[in-house]
């Protein structure tokens, strides 16, 4: 059983590289038809669960964190009624699962049937509520660059799209004014290095990528989680290790503030902000946990 260590988290990346990719084809994308199962009792935001403190939690337990596996980066949709997130099985099958509220009670979680055929992870819902992106083990179209990279599909009146492919990158975050982070892995083969990066995007297609200068921090940059407010950003170094940088008035970002020295493990990674603001979320010991996110307002510098 995979268990996270330092450089684990972008060792997800090579883990998908390297989990078997069938030829079946992919099943067409929609909503699903059949009367889903519910699980019984979980009702209201966050799937039923009480909201964490200042003292991180596993989220979910039993439901999406399964001790028997391994849990990683999760996405809510802006109205709170839809979550995705990503799960490897013993064997090291990465899926792609959702869990939705339906009358009333969120369902089951299942695997989201149009990444069937293809490992998959990493999702992310734009805070606009119009597109999922996802890693996608799906060949990419020819001519474009090849793994890491993301599909999207874009709601619709019937459930989702077809997939396509957006570009590449390694953990997507936005904002609520559209802007759009990842990691960019363009030199990870020849420089050995990854680096945080803003992306443009035309029509769900990332365009071009700005790479982003962070004070007072050095080293391999991953896991970009803007918050949905855009005023910081969380991510990882080497691989895990979470770090944060508040955006200053002038649009700069400041310096890097190392979050294992304020009460986060440092096997902690893959972090992500619920579309509230109101709790964080990371990838940690085989789990997804989740805290109040006022561990990190409460560094914010005083200006």
């Amino acid at each position: 059983m995979f268990r996270p260590v330092r450089g684990a988290l972008l060792l997800m990346a090579v883990l998908l590289v390297l989990t078997g990719c069938a030829n079946a084809e992919p099943k067409a994308a929609s909503e699903p038809t059949s009367t889903p199962t519910t699980t019984a009792q979980l009702s209201g935001p966050y799937l039923g669960q009480e909201p964490p403190g200042m003292t991180p939690e596993v989220f979910a337990p039993g439901i999406v964190s399964d001790p028997s596996q391994f849990e990683y980066s999760g996405t809510f949709s802006p109205d709170g009624s839809e979550y995705y997130f990503n799960r490897m099985s013993a064997n090291s099958q990465n899926a792609l699962l959702f869990t939705r509220i339906v009358d009333g009670a969120w369902t089951t979680p299942e695997q989201l049937a149009l990444t069937a055929g293809y490992t998959a992870g990493e999702p992310h819902l734009t805070l606009d509520n119009k597109r999922l992106y996802f890693m996608w083990r799906h060949p990419v179209p020819e001519g474009k660059p090849g793994w890491p990279v993301y599909y999207v599909v874009d709601r619709t009146a019937d459930g989702w799209s077809e997939p396509y492919y957006a570009g590449q990158g390694m953990f997507l975050s936005s904002s609520r004014d559209g802007q759009v982070y990842t990691t960019d892995m363009s030199s990870s083969e020849t420089e050995g290095m990854t680096y945080l990066a803003r992306v443009t995007v035309a029509n769900g297609v990332f365009v071009s990528y700005e790479r982003l200068t962070i004070p007072n921090t050095s080293g391999n940059y991953s896991h970009p989680c803007i918050a949905p407010d855009g005023s910081y950003l969380l991510f990882d170094v080497d691989g895990s290790y979470l770090f944060v940088s508040f955006r200053k008035a002038d649009g700069s970002w400041g310096d890097a503030i190392d979050l294992t020295k304020h009460g986060f493990d440092p096997v902690a990674g893959g972090a992500c902000v619920s579309p509230d603001g109101n709790y964080l979320f990371f990838a940690q010991k085989d789990d997804i946990w989740w805290v109040d996110s006022r561990v990190v307002e409460e560094l914010r510098p005083k200006e």
